[in-house]
């Protein structure tokens, strides 16, 4: 693992756009595709998760496109050899954004962001909705192509390009939904909205069993490309994190379960218990979520384990 005066930066500047892009794909799809099927128009709880949700949104694809900008950067400086402020130039920026398939593919997310901010604005009108939604799905799986995925070669490439875009989606869904599920559940302790809630959370908890069996079958086609064995995958420091990243989705499983099967059943109009116990859990969800992100950034700046094993 580089953690020399280049890599550091590297590192931390990937994981706050893996962070940054799940939770705005994350919201965009909860608003889409959970909530809006399950809003009534005259219901007190759209209104006040409305706001802060499209904040959410915004905030996350700023973060995003100014640490994929840096990405951009410090890959530039990277593959030039030259100090930072020197591959900032722009021959050297030219030559990385249209020669390479890590600048081609920035450039296409480039293009999704701005549709993404268009859609944004225009968030009430349906084909913006939806055209939204395709965009931020995009935009989380593109980052298959500039990942191990992107270098895999052969028929073996296809595959593993095609699992790790599910698996990116599947991870953005999951994790990134959690912080609009809290701020949903927020706004429903004020309206004491029962029925939606329980409607919410049971479709998110379905997105979510979808979501976890995408993330065992694209992981596995992924550990069997990248790790090979069970022994690369317990001798490398590349397996132990990948392990370590298995313990936090099944800690993540189990939240998940004790919210859909013990406390959504208990949410009444009389109390709240509850339902702050849900927030709270999908807060510790969402915490071990992002460190499961952390751990997916610092991988990708990582030989594979399969290489360092005879």
């Amino acid at each position: 693992m580089d953690w020399s005066a280049a890599g550091v930066p590297l590192v931390a500047t990937r994981v706050v756009h893996f962070a940054a892009t799940a939770i705005m794909v994350g919201d965009v799809i909860f608003r889409t595709v959970i909530a809006a099927p399950s809003f009534r128009p005259d219901a007190a709880a759209p209104a006040a998760f409305e706001a802060p949700t499209l904040r959410v949104s915004w905030l996350g694809l700023g973060v995003a496109v100014i640490s994929g900008a840096i990405w951009l950067l410090l890959q530039a400086a990277s593959m030039s050899g030259m100090p930072l402020d020197e591959a900032m130039s722009a021959d050297v920026l030219s030559t990385v954004i249209n020669e390479t398939q890590f600048g081609q593919v920035t450039t296409l997310r480039a293009g999704l962001a701005v549709c993404l901010a268009a859609c944004l604005v225009y968030h009430r009108v349906a084909i913006a909705q939806w055209l939204g939604f395709a965009a931020a799905v995009a935009f989380a799986a593109s980052l298959a192509w500039i990942g191990h995925a992107g270098s895999t070669v052969g028929e073996a490439g296809y595959l593993h390009l095609a699992a790790d875009a599910l698996h990116l989606t599947a991870t953005a869904a999951w994790i990134g939904g959690l912080a609009s599920l809290i701020l949903f559940l927020g706004a429903a302790c004020q309206s004491k909205a029962v029925s939606i809630t329980r409607d919410v959370v049971g479709r998110f908890s379905m997105m979510g069993v979808v979501s976890v069996l995408t993330l065992l079958l694209t992981g596995f086609i992924n550990a069997a490309i990248l790790v090979g064995s069970m022994h690369a995958l317990i001798v490398t420091e590349y397996g132990r994190l990948l392990l370590l990243k298995l313990v936090l989705i099944a800690l993540m499983l189990i939240l998940a379960l004790i919210n859909r099967l013990v406390l959504t059943p208990r949410l009444t109009p009389f109390g709240n218990g509850a339902l702050r116990w849900l927030t709270r859990n999908s807060t510790v969800e969402l915490a071990l979520g992002l460190a499961i992100l952390a751990i997916v950034g610092l991988l990708g700046t990582m030989h594979p384990a399969i290489h360092l094993v005879n």
